[in-house]
């Protein structure tokens, strides 16, 4: 079992587990590289990737790829209480730009 570079708060947590079925799913976080800059995306899939880093926090299975897990370390996922955004958060100075699917 891989230690856990990402935090989920409680409530985030609770709202994820109400919304998605992690016995068939789990919380997938991407490091991206584009034209628009370097960020994350995290998204929740019922067939997650094989490969990179598997780990579990609040209850909520995680798969992060090699370039998200070294650059997140000390990452919190957070309920987003904008209302324009998309529902959650990720704080740490690498996520810049985070997309939630």
């Amino acid at each position: 079992m891989t230690l856990a570079p990402l935090t989920i708060t409680p409530a985030a947590a609770a709202r994820l587990k109400k919304e998605s079925d992690f016995t068939r799913a789990a919380l997938t976080v991407r490091y991206l590289l584009g034209c628009g800059g370097t960020g994350f995306r995290i998204t929740v899939e019922e067939n997650p990737p094989d490969e990179g880093h598997r780990f579990e926090v609040s209850e909520v299975p995680v798969v992060m790829d090699n370039e998200a897990f070294a650059r997140l370390q000390g990452a919190v996922l957070d309920i987003d209480p904008d209302p324009s955004g998309e529902g959650y958060r990720l704080e740490h100075p690498n996520a810049v730009l985070t997309t939630f699917c």
